[in-house]
């Protein structure tokens, strides 16, 4: 398999026993970090044609209807749903750094709620919508960071050598899991 075979990915889904598998596209781009909206039968993702951006995408499971979310000129990435299920929250790249913005599913507005010259990415909300945990190299080196769901107080929350990045939270909302790499593991 050559490197154009390598990067081509097909969204899927299954049953929990790993049966029934049903594709949802066809393997002609490049796919990754599919998330459920939890309460309709969507499904956010990243998804990249050869030699374009990436585009953060929705397909919905009932009827296979697939929307590009938003009509940004740049990579968007790392989209996750809102507790509610009305908003996703992404990041868009601009130039060299990324800022985290709202899309109002129902209006299709966009808010930016990070305006910093730094990478602010892989956002997450908490169980009950009104924080968002990202990661963001505005230290200096990738961390994780807290802020209100509107952007508001943002705050570093992880303090240590190495990189921490794609943070998420326990569906109680009682923890945050995390990647931390530092010398290469």
């Amino acid at each position: 398999s050559g490197p154009k075979e390598n990067r081509r990915k097909r969204l899927a889904i299954m049953d929990q026993d790993g049966g029934n598998v049903r594709y949802l596209t066809q393997g002609d781009n490049l796919v990754v970090t599919p998330r459920y909206s939890p309460t309709s039968q969507d499904i956010a993702f990243m998804s990249q044609a050869s030699g374009q951006q990436p585009r953060v995408q929705v397909i919905n499971l009932e009827t296979g209807a697939r929307q590009i979310v938003g009509n940004f000129p740049d990579m968007t990435s790392s989209p996750r749903f809102s507790p509610d299920g009305q908003r996703i929250v992404m990041s868009l790249q601009q130039g060299g750094n990324a800022n985290i913005y709202m899309m109002d599913l129902g209006s299709r507005t966009t808010t930016r709620i990070t305006s910093t010259g730094a990478i602010d990415t892989s956002p997450s909300f908490s169980p009950d919508g009104s924080q968002i945990v990202f990661e963001s190299d505005r230290g200096g080196q990738q961390q994780i960071y807290l802020m209100g769901a509107d952007g508001s107080n943002p705050r570093r929350i992880s303090f240590g050598q190495g990189s921490y990045s794609q943070p998420t939270w326990s569906p109680r909302g009682d923890y945050i899991a995390f990647t931390k790499q530092r010398a290469g593991g």
